[in-house]
Protein backbone atom coordinates (compact mmCIF):
# COMPACT_ATOMS: atom_id res chain seq x y z
CA UNK A 1 0.00 0.00 0.00
CA UNK A 2 1.65 2.97 -1.26
CA UNK A 3 1.07 6.08 1.70
CA UNK A 4 2.18 9.64 1.29
CA UNK A 5 5.08 11.07 3.36
CA UNK A 6 5.01 11.24 6.86
CA UNK A 7 6.31 14.89 7.35
CA UNK A 8 3.15 15.90 4.92
CA UNK A 9 0.28 13.84 6.80
CA UNK A 10 -1.45 13.99 9.64
CA UNK A 11 -1.70 12.37 13.10
CA UNK A 12 -5.47 11.17 12.45
CA UNK A 13 -4.19 10.54 9.05
CA UNK A 14 -1.81 7.79 10.24
CA UNK A 15 -4.35 6.70 12.93
CA UNK A 16 -7.00 5.81 9.97
CA UNK A 17 -4.36 4.37 7.72
CA UNK A 18 -2.97 2.07 10.68
CA UNK A 19 -6.30 0.95 11.91
CA UNK A 20 -7.70 0.04 8.28
CA UNK A 21 -4.69 -1.45 6.47
CA UNK A 22 -4.86 -4.96 8.57
CA UNK A 23 -0.61 -5.24 9.00
CA UNK A 24 0.81 -8.91 8.28
CA UNK A 25 3.58 -9.95 10.43
CA UNK A 26 5.94 -9.77 7.83
CA UNK A 27 5.14 -5.75 7.49
CA UNK A 28 5.38 -4.89 10.54
CA UNK A 29 9.21 -4.26 10.68
CA UNK A 30 8.78 -2.29 8.05
CA UNK A 31 6.00 0.07 8.83
CA UNK A 32 8.08 0.64 11.78
CA UNK A 33 10.72 1.79 10.44
CA UNK A 34 8.47 4.61 8.67
CA UNK A 35 7.08 5.57 11.52
CA UNK A 36 10.67 5.89 13.22
CA UNK A 37 10.95 9.79 12.54
CA UNK A 38 7.94 10.45 14.55
CA UNK A 39 9.07 8.62 17.15
CA UNK A 40 8.17 11.06 19.93
CA UNK A 41 4.47 10.80 18.73
CA UNK A 42 4.75 7.13 18.48
CA UNK A 43 3.25 6.42 22.29
CA UNK A 44 0.16 8.84 20.99
CA UNK A 45 -0.44 7.14 17.92
CA UNK A 46 -0.70 3.39 19.29
CA UNK A 47 -2.86 4.46 21.82
CA UNK A 48 -4.82 6.33 19.32
CA UNK A 49 -4.95 3.04 17.20
CA UNK A 50 -6.07 1.20 20.52
CA UNK A 51 -3.35 -1.23 19.96
CA UNK A 52 -4.41 -3.59 23.03
CA UNK A 53 -7.40 -4.50 20.57
CA UNK A 54 -5.13 -5.73 17.27
CA UNK A 55 -2.12 -8.19 17.80
CA UNK A 56 -0.06 -6.71 15.11
CA UNK A 57 -0.30 -3.03 16.44
CA UNK A 58 0.68 -4.42 19.55
CA UNK A 59 3.82 -6.36 18.30
CA UNK A 60 4.41 -2.75 16.33
CA UNK A 61 4.39 -0.18 19.18
CA UNK A 62 6.08 -2.78 21.75
CA UNK A 63 9.59 -1.16 21.71
CA UNK A 64 8.44 2.35 22.07
CA UNK A 65 5.92 1.09 24.72
CA UNK A 66 8.57 -0.70 26.30
CA UNK A 67 11.15 2.22 26.33
CA UNK A 68 7.68 4.48 27.83
CA UNK A 69 7.20 1.95 30.36
CA UNK A 70 3.27 1.92 30.06
CA UNK A 71 1.38 -0.87 28.34
CA UNK A 72 -2.28 -1.67 27.81
CA UNK A 73 -2.64 -6.03 28.01
CA UNK A 74 -6.08 -7.68 26.83
CA UNK A 75 -7.10 -10.98 25.72
CA UNK A 76 -6.70 -9.57 22.14
CA UNK A 77 -2.70 -9.24 22.49
CA UNK A 78 -1.33 -10.73 25.63
CA UNK A 79 0.09 -13.27 23.66
CA UNK A 80 2.15 -10.94 21.64
CA UNK A 81 3.40 -9.49 24.68
CA UNK A 82 4.46 -12.75 26.20
CA UNK A 83 5.84 -14.33 23.32
CA UNK A 84 7.83 -10.77 23.54
CA UNK A 85 8.98 -11.17 26.73
CA UNK A 86 9.99 -14.70 26.65
CA UNK A 87 12.41 -14.12 23.44
CA UNK A 88 13.96 -10.97 26.28
CA UNK A 89 13.42 -12.60 28.94
CA UNK A 90 17.39 -12.55 30.46
CA UNK A 91 17.49 -8.87 29.60
CA UNK A 92 16.46 -5.67 31.55
CA UNK A 93 13.30 -4.37 28.77
CA UNK A 94 10.55 -5.46 31.01
CA UNK A 95 11.55 -4.42 34.03
CA UNK A 96 11.25 -0.42 32.83
CA UNK A 97 7.58 -1.59 32.80
CA UNK A 98 6.17 1.15 35.39
CA UNK A 99 2.30 1.01 34.38
CA UNK A 100 0.84 -1.88 33.53
CA UNK A 101 -3.06 -2.45 32.88
CA UNK A 102 -5.13 -5.84 32.39
CA UNK A 103 -8.33 -6.24 31.32
CA UNK A 104 -10.20 -9.58 29.74
CA UNK A 105 -7.58 -11.64 29.75
CA UNK A 106 -8.24 -15.48 31.65
CA UNK A 107 -8.21 -19.61 31.44
CA UNK A 108 -4.87 -20.27 30.34
CA UNK A 109 -3.22 -17.42 30.33
CA UNK A 110 -2.98 -16.99 34.03
CA UNK A 111 -0.58 -19.50 34.21
CA UNK A 112 1.76 -17.69 31.40
CA UNK A 113 0.85 -13.99 32.63
CA UNK A 114 2.07 -14.36 36.41
CA UNK A 115 5.94 -15.22 35.63
CA UNK A 116 5.77 -12.17 33.19
CA UNK A 117 4.15 -9.74 35.75
CA UNK A 118 6.81 -11.30 38.60
CA UNK A 119 9.42 -10.37 35.89
CA UNK A 120 8.43 -6.46 36.59
CA UNK A 121 10.32 -5.15 39.44
CA UNK A 122 9.88 -1.62 38.75
CA UNK A 123 6.06 -1.76 38.11
CA UNK A 124 4.38 1.03 40.51
CA UNK A 125 0.15 0.87 38.85
CA UNK A 126 -1.29 -2.25 38.15
CA UNK A 127 -4.94 -2.00 37.02
CA UNK A 128 -6.45 -5.27 36.74
CA UNK A 129 -10.12 -6.19 35.52
CA UNK A 130 -9.27 -9.75 35.33
CA UNK A 131 -6.82 -12.57 36.83
CA UNK A 132 -7.12 -11.32 40.46
CA UNK A 133 -6.79 -13.38 43.26
CA UNK A 134 -3.99 -14.81 45.93
CA UNK A 135 -1.82 -15.90 43.65
CA UNK A 136 -1.07 -12.52 41.63
CA UNK A 137 -1.18 -10.12 45.09
CA UNK A 138 1.59 -13.08 46.24
CA UNK A 139 3.40 -12.30 43.31
CA UNK A 140 3.72 -8.69 43.56
CA UNK A 141 4.22 -8.74 47.24
CA UNK A 142 7.37 -10.88 46.56
CA UNK A 143 8.31 -9.38 43.57
CA UNK A 144 7.13 -5.41 43.08
CA UNK A 145 8.32 -3.95 45.82
CA UNK A 146 8.18 -0.34 44.18
CA UNK A 147 4.08 -0.46 43.75
CA UNK A 148 2.42 2.66 44.38
CA UNK A 149 -1.13 1.82 43.05
CA UNK A 150 -3.61 -1.30 43.12
CA UNK A 151 -6.83 -0.78 40.70
CA UNK A 152 -9.27 -4.22 40.59
CA UNK A 153 -12.44 -2.21 40.77
CA UNK A 154 -13.42 -4.04 37.62
CA UNK A 155 -13.16 -7.35 38.90
CA UNK A 156 -16.07 -7.74 40.98
CA UNK A 157 -15.98 -11.43 41.52
CA UNK A 158 -12.50 -12.26 42.86
CA UNK A 159 -11.35 -14.63 44.91
CA UNK A 160 -9.17 -12.72 47.36
CA UNK A 161 -8.74 -13.89 50.76
CA UNK A 162 -6.94 -12.49 53.68
CA UNK A 163 -4.00 -13.86 52.95
CA UNK A 164 -3.28 -12.16 49.46
CA UNK A 165 -4.12 -8.83 51.32
CA UNK A 166 -1.15 -10.10 53.79
CA UNK A 167 1.14 -10.42 50.62
CA UNK A 168 0.22 -7.05 48.79
CA UNK A 169 0.95 -5.18 51.92
CA UNK A 170 4.17 -6.24 51.35
CA UNK A 171 4.93 -3.75 48.88
CA UNK A 172 5.58 -1.12 51.59
CA UNK A 173 4.99 1.90 49.05
CA UNK A 174 1.33 1.53 48.13
CA UNK A 175 -0.50 4.43 48.49
CA UNK A 176 -3.86 3.37 46.80
CA UNK A 177 -5.41 0.53 46.73
CA UNK A 178 -8.76 -0.18 45.21
CA UNK A 179 -11.51 -3.14 45.18
CA UNK A 180 -14.77 -3.23 43.95
CA UNK A 181 -17.50 -1.80 46.54
CA UNK A 182 -19.77 -4.65 44.57
CA UNK A 183 -17.52 -7.64 44.81
CA UNK A 184 -19.38 -10.67 46.34
CA UNK A 185 -16.73 -11.53 49.16
CA UNK A 186 -18.36 -14.67 49.99
CA UNK A 187 -16.98 -17.48 47.41
CA UNK A 188 -19.50 -20.62 47.03
CA UNK A 189 -17.33 -22.87 45.95
CA UNK A 190 -15.22 -23.46 49.25
CA UNK A 191 -18.21 -22.01 51.16
CA UNK A 192 -16.31 -19.27 53.48
CA UNK A 193 -15.78 -15.54 52.92
CA UNK A 194 -13.23 -14.01 51.07
CA UNK A 195 -11.27 -10.71 52.45
CA UNK A 196 -12.48 -9.33 55.84
CA UNK A 197 -11.69 -6.06 57.68
CA UNK A 198 -8.52 -7.57 59.74
CA UNK A 199 -6.59 -8.40 55.81
CA UNK A 200 -7.75 -4.44 55.06
CA UNK A 201 -6.47 -3.27 58.29
CA UNK A 202 -2.77 -4.28 56.64
CA UNK A 203 -2.99 -2.35 53.98
CA UNK A 204 -4.45 0.59 56.52
CA UNK A 205 -0.90 -0.01 58.45
CA UNK A 206 1.22 0.57 55.39
CA UNK A 207 3.73 3.68 55.96
CA UNK A 208 2.91 5.90 52.96
CA UNK A 209 -1.13 4.23 52.79
CA UNK A 210 -3.18 6.93 51.13
CA UNK A 211 -6.40 5.45 50.46
CA UNK A 212 -7.88 2.09 50.55
CA UNK A 213 -11.45 1.13 48.83
CA UNK A 214 -13.83 -1.30 49.48
CA UNK A 215 -16.69 -2.19 51.09
CA UNK A 216 -18.09 0.45 53.89
CA UNK A 217 -18.79 -2.65 56.73
CA UNK A 218 -15.31 -4.25 55.86
CA UNK A 219 -13.61 -0.41 56.58
CA UNK A 220 -15.57 -0.10 59.47
CA UNK A 221 -14.20 -3.76 60.62
CA UNK A 222 -11.02 -2.78 59.73
CA UNK A 223 -11.20 0.54 61.57
CA UNK A 224 -12.97 -1.24 64.75
CA UNK A 225 -9.87 -4.30 64.68
CA UNK A 226 -7.24 -1.41 64.56
CA UNK A 227 -8.73 0.65 67.12
CA UNK A 228 -9.11 -2.24 69.85
CA UNK A 229 -5.64 -3.69 69.60
CA UNK A 230 -3.83 -0.12 69.06
CA UNK A 231 -2.84 -0.16 73.26
CA UNK A 232 0.10 2.52 71.86
CA UNK A 233 -2.68 4.55 70.02
CA UNK A 234 -0.14 4.35 67.06
CA UNK A 235 -1.77 6.33 64.24
CA UNK A 236 -1.99 5.05 60.29
CA UNK A 237 -1.22 7.46 57.44
CA UNK A 238 -4.19 7.36 55.38
CA UNK A 239 -5.74 10.36 53.94
CA UNK A 240 -8.89 9.31 52.20
CA UNK A 241 -11.72 7.49 53.60
CA UNK A 242 -15.00 6.85 51.90
CA UNK A 243 -17.26 5.66 54.65
CA UNK A 244 -21.25 6.73 53.17
CA UNK A 245 -23.08 4.09 54.37
CA UNK A 246 -26.03 3.24 56.78
CA UNK A 247 -24.25 0.41 57.98
CA UNK A 248 -21.23 2.50 59.27
CA UNK A 249 -22.72 4.10 62.17
CA UNK A 250 -21.32 6.94 64.53
CA UNK A 251 -18.96 4.85 66.85
CA UNK A 252 -16.67 4.43 63.83
CA UNK A 253 -16.80 8.31 62.99
CA UNK A 254 -15.98 8.81 66.41
CA UNK A 255 -12.33 6.63 66.32
CA UNK A 256 -11.27 8.23 62.65
CA UNK A 257 -9.27 11.06 65.12
CA UNK A 258 -7.62 9.23 67.21
CA UNK A 259 -6.75 7.16 64.16
CA UNK A 260 -6.42 8.58 61.46
CA UNK A 261 -5.44 12.46 61.93
CA UNK A 262 -4.35 12.99 58.96
CA UNK A 263 -7.49 12.55 57.00
CA UNK A 264 -8.54 15.04 53.87
CA UNK A 265 -10.72 13.19 52.66
CA UNK A 266 -13.82 11.93 54.42
CA UNK A 267 -17.14 10.28 52.66
CA UNK A 268 -19.96 9.49 55.48
CA UNK A 269 -23.60 8.88 56.15
CA UNK A 270 -25.40 10.81 59.17
CA UNK A 271 -28.93 9.63 60.80
CA UNK A 272 -31.35 12.32 61.90
CA UNK A 273 -30.45 12.42 65.59
CA UNK A 274 -26.68 11.89 65.36
CA UNK A 275 -26.05 15.30 63.49
CA UNK A 276 -24.19 16.67 66.80
CA UNK A 277 -21.64 13.47 67.10
CA UNK A 278 -21.40 13.59 63.82
CA UNK A 279 -19.94 17.46 64.00
CA UNK A 280 -18.27 16.58 67.02
CA UNK A 281 -16.10 14.28 65.18
CA UNK A 282 -15.30 16.01 61.91
CA UNK A 283 -14.22 19.00 63.98
CA UNK A 284 -11.35 17.38 65.03
CA UNK A 285 -9.90 16.27 61.98
CA UNK A 286 -7.76 19.14 61.11
CA UNK A 287 -6.66 18.55 57.82
CA UNK A 288 -9.88 18.38 56.29
CA UNK A 289 -10.60 19.54 52.83
CA UNK A 290 -12.88 17.32 51.38
CA UNK A 291 -16.10 16.36 52.97
CA UNK A 292 -19.14 14.02 51.34
CA UNK A 293 -21.77 13.69 53.61
CA UNK A 294 -25.20 12.00 53.20
CA UNK A 295 -28.08 13.46 55.14
CA UNK A 296 -31.07 11.83 56.62
CA UNK A 297 -34.71 13.33 56.05
CA UNK A 298 -34.16 15.78 58.43
CA UNK A 299 -31.42 17.44 59.21
CA UNK A 300 -29.88 20.43 61.56
CA UNK A 301 -27.16 21.77 59.38
CA UNK A 302 -26.29 23.69 62.10
CA UNK A 303 -25.91 20.74 64.24
CA UNK A 304 -23.10 19.66 61.97
CA UNK A 305 -20.76 22.25 63.43
CA UNK A 306 -20.10 23.22 59.77
CA UNK A 307 -18.21 26.71 61.45
CA UNK A 308 -15.89 24.77 63.06
CA UNK A 309 -14.19 22.82 60.53
CA UNK A 310 -16.18 24.75 57.68
CA UNK A 311 -13.38 27.57 56.89
CA UNK A 312 -10.37 24.73 55.99
CA UNK A 313 -13.36 22.95 53.27
CA UNK A 314 -12.59 23.58 49.73
CA UNK A 315 -14.82 20.58 48.28
CA UNK A 316 -18.37 19.82 49.98
CA UNK A 317 -20.54 17.01 48.06
CA UNK A 318 -24.03 17.23 49.98
CA UNK A 319 -26.60 14.78 49.51
CA UNK A 320 -30.21 15.07 51.44
CA UNK A 321 -34.23 15.30 50.99
CA UNK A 322 -34.73 18.73 52.08
CA UNK A 323 -33.05 21.98 52.20
CA UNK A 324 -34.18 25.57 52.95
CA UNK A 325 -32.91 29.07 52.33
CA UNK A 326 -31.39 28.98 55.92
CA UNK A 327 -29.50 26.23 55.69
CA UNK A 328 -27.75 27.59 52.71
CA UNK A 329 -27.27 30.60 54.25
CA UNK A 330 -25.22 28.74 57.17
CA UNK A 331 -23.20 26.39 54.52
CA UNK A 332 -22.08 29.65 52.75
CA UNK A 333 -20.92 31.23 55.87
CA UNK A 334 -19.17 28.47 57.12
CA UNK A 335 -17.29 27.25 54.12
CA UNK A 336 -15.87 30.68 53.54
CA UNK A 337 -12.55 28.91 50.74
CA UNK A 338 -14.52 26.37 49.38
CA UNK A 339 -13.75 26.17 45.73
CA UNK A 340 -16.79 23.06 44.28
CA UNK A 341 -20.09 22.55 46.14
CA UNK A 342 -21.93 19.46 44.83
CA UNK A 343 -25.65 19.01 45.50
CA UNK A 344 -27.72 16.54 45.22
CA UNK A 345 -31.30 15.98 46.04
CA UNK A 346 -33.08 13.25 46.54
CA UNK A 347 -36.92 14.85 46.51
CA UNK A 348 -37.84 18.75 45.17
CA UNK A 349 -38.25 20.51 48.54
CA UNK A 350 -36.73 23.72 48.68
CA UNK A 351 -37.75 26.22 51.13
CA UNK A 352 -37.26 29.75 49.96
CA UNK A 353 -37.49 32.65 52.79
CA UNK A 354 -34.71 34.25 53.52
CA UNK A 355 -32.36 34.71 50.58
CA UNK A 356 -33.75 38.03 49.43
CA UNK A 357 -31.34 40.21 51.64
CA UNK A 358 -28.45 37.72 51.20
CA UNK A 359 -26.14 39.48 48.28
CA UNK A 360 -24.30 36.22 47.69
CA UNK A 361 -23.75 32.86 48.44
CA UNK A 362 -20.89 31.26 48.39
CA UNK A 363 -18.33 33.51 46.79
CA UNK A 364 -15.28 31.48 46.60
CA UNK A 365 -17.34 28.57 44.88
CA UNK A 366 -15.69 28.51 41.52
CA UNK A 367 -17.15 24.86 40.43
CA UNK A 368 -21.18 24.40 40.78
CA UNK A 369 -23.30 20.54 40.22
CA UNK A 370 -26.38 19.89 40.89
CA UNK A 371 -27.87 16.30 40.62
CA UNK A 372 -31.06 14.58 40.45
CA UNK A 373 -34.45 16.49 42.17
CA UNK A 374 -33.21 20.52 41.91
CA UNK A 375 -36.36 22.77 42.36
CA UNK A 376 -36.69 25.47 39.91
CA UNK A 377 -36.19 28.01 42.99
CA UNK A 378 -33.25 26.28 44.34
CA UNK A 379 -31.94 26.50 40.74
CA UNK A 380 -32.31 29.76 40.62
CA UNK A 381 -31.25 30.80 44.18
CA UNK A 382 -27.74 29.11 43.56
CA UNK A 383 -27.10 30.18 39.64
CA UNK A 384 -28.36 33.65 40.63
CA UNK A 385 -26.40 34.33 44.27
CA UNK A 386 -23.31 32.56 43.14
CA UNK A 387 -21.25 35.63 41.49
CA UNK A 388 -17.69 33.36 40.87
CA UNK A 389 -18.86 30.32 39.41
CA UNK A 390 -16.19 29.14 36.66
CA UNK A 391 -17.62 25.59 35.82
CA UNK A 392 -21.94 24.76 36.27
CA UNK A 393 -22.38 21.11 35.72
CA UNK A 394 -26.05 19.77 35.40
CA UNK A 395 -26.15 16.86 33.16
CA UNK A 396 -27.93 14.75 35.32
CA UNK A 397 -30.29 16.86 37.43
CA UNK A 398 -34.11 16.93 36.56
CA UNK A 399 -35.01 20.87 36.63
CA UNK A 400 -38.49 21.33 35.37
CA UNK A 401 -39.62 24.89 33.52
CA UNK A 402 -35.71 25.16 32.43
CA UNK A 403 -36.45 27.69 29.51
CA UNK A 404 -38.09 30.20 31.80
CA UNK A 405 -35.19 29.48 35.11
CA UNK A 406 -32.85 30.27 32.47
CA UNK A 407 -34.09 33.21 31.37
CA UNK A 408 -34.64 34.68 34.94
CA UNK A 409 -30.67 33.25 36.09
CA UNK A 410 -29.67 35.63 33.19
CA UNK A 411 -31.27 38.43 33.31
CA UNK A 412 -30.58 38.41 36.92
CA UNK A 413 -26.72 38.71 36.28
CA UNK A 414 -25.49 35.20 36.76
CA UNK A 415 -23.19 33.19 35.21
CA UNK A 416 -21.27 36.58 34.39
CA UNK A 417 -17.73 34.72 34.61
CA UNK A 418 -18.87 31.21 33.72
CA UNK A 419 -16.70 29.98 31.23
CA UNK A 420 -18.09 25.97 30.92
CA UNK A 421 -22.37 25.52 31.05
CA UNK A 422 -23.83 22.19 30.82
CA UNK A 423 -27.22 21.88 30.86
CA UNK A 424 -29.73 18.90 31.98
CA UNK A 425 -29.20 16.55 29.42
CA UNK A 426 -32.84 15.54 30.05
CA UNK A 427 -34.39 18.80 29.46
CA UNK A 428 -35.18 20.48 26.01
CA UNK A 429 -34.82 24.41 25.76
CA UNK A 430 -35.87 25.96 22.84
CA UNK A 431 -33.86 26.97 20.32
CA UNK A 432 -34.64 30.85 21.45
CA UNK A 433 -33.07 30.26 24.71
CA UNK A 434 -30.19 28.67 23.84
CA UNK A 435 -28.90 31.02 21.77
CA UNK A 436 -29.98 33.92 24.44
CA UNK A 437 -27.73 32.18 27.16
CA UNK A 438 -24.66 31.68 24.64
CA UNK A 439 -25.67 35.35 23.65
CA UNK A 440 -25.49 36.79 27.22
CA UNK A 441 -22.47 35.08 28.87
CA UNK A 442 -19.62 37.19 28.22
CA UNK A 443 -17.03 34.33 29.66
CA UNK A 444 -18.20 31.33 28.10
CA UNK A 445 -16.53 29.12 25.96
CA UNK A 446 -18.26 25.88 26.16
CA UNK A 447 -21.77 24.98 26.38
CA UNK A 448 -23.68 21.39 26.39
CA UNK A 449 -27.41 21.88 26.10
CA UNK A 450 -30.27 19.50 24.64
CA UNK A 451 -32.21 21.31 22.15
CA UNK A 452 -34.93 19.77 19.65
CA UNK A 453 -33.11 18.15 17.31
CA UNK A 454 -33.78 19.07 13.91
CA UNK A 455 -32.92 22.51 15.48
CA UNK A 456 -28.87 21.62 16.21
CA UNK A 457 -27.82 22.34 13.09
CA UNK A 458 -29.30 25.99 13.60
CA UNK A 459 -27.58 26.57 17.13
CA UNK A 460 -24.02 25.33 15.43
CA UNK A 461 -24.76 28.10 12.54
CA UNK A 462 -25.80 30.86 14.91
CA UNK A 463 -23.06 29.95 17.04
CA UNK A 464 -20.34 29.62 13.89
CA UNK A 465 -21.46 33.18 12.50
CA UNK A 466 -22.11 35.33 16.03
CA UNK A 467 -20.06 33.89 18.89
CA UNK A 468 -16.96 31.83 17.17
CA UNK A 469 -15.68 31.73 21.19
CA UNK A 470 -17.97 29.68 22.15
CA UNK A 471 -18.08 25.76 21.17
CA UNK A 472 -20.46 23.42 21.51
CA UNK A 473 -19.64 20.33 23.56
CA UNK A 474 -21.21 16.69 24.30
CA UNK A 475 -22.65 16.35 27.48
CA UNK A 476 -21.07 12.90 28.37
CA UNK A 477 -17.30 13.47 27.99
CA UNK A 478 -17.21 15.94 30.18
CA UNK A 479 -16.25 15.33 33.55
CA UNK A 480 -17.67 16.58 36.24
CA UNK A 481 -16.38 17.30 40.10
CA UNK A 482 -18.16 14.35 41.37
CA UNK A 483 -16.58 11.95 38.50
CA UNK A 484 -12.70 13.17 38.21
CA UNK A 485 -9.34 13.71 40.62
CA UNK A 486 -9.44 11.02 43.43
CA UNK A 487 -13.26 10.19 42.63
CA UNK A 488 -12.02 9.66 38.94
CA UNK A 489 -13.61 5.68 38.38
CA UNK A 490 -11.03 5.10 35.42
CA UNK A 491 -7.08 5.59 37.13
CA UNK A 492 -5.54 4.29 34.24
CA UNK A 493 -5.82 7.93 32.09
CA UNK A 494 -6.62 10.09 35.21
CA UNK A 495 -4.49 12.87 34.48
CA UNK A 496 -2.63 13.02 38.36
CA UNK A 497 -1.35 8.96 37.67
CA UNK A 498 1.57 10.50 35.64
CA UNK A 499 2.34 12.73 38.70
CA UNK A 500 3.11 9.51 41.22
CA UNK A 501 6.98 9.63 40.12
CA UNK A 502 6.99 13.11 40.98
CA UNK A 503 5.58 12.61 44.65
CA UNK A 504 8.45 10.33 45.14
Amino acid sequence: MRVRGLYCITHEFVVRWLCSCRLQSGHVSAVYQYLLPASPLLADLAVSCRYYRDPQLTQLFLPILILKGRIHITSANIKQVLDYWKTTRHGVLMSSFTHLKVEDAEGMQYFSFLPFLGHLTNLQVLVVGSLVGDDLLAVLGINCCHLKIFDAREDTGSLISDVGLAYLAQCKKLRCVYFSVFANEYDCSVEQLGFSGKGVALLLLLPEIEHVQCSEYLLRDALHFLYQANYNKKTIAVQCMLLDHQEVGVSTLQMLPFLCPKLEVLALHSEAGNDKTVGKAIKALPHLKMLIVTVGSVCRFKDLTFSSYGPQLTYLYLTTYLLDSQDLVILSEACSQLKTFILKMHSFGFDITSTSNVDSLFPTVEKLELLQNISVRLFKVLNMKMKNLKEVHCTWASVCNLDEALQVVVEEGGWRHTELLVLPESSEISLDTAQMVAASLPCLKRLAVNVHQPQESELWNFLGQHLPRVSLIDHFPVQSPSTKGIFAQDIWTASWVSSIGKRS
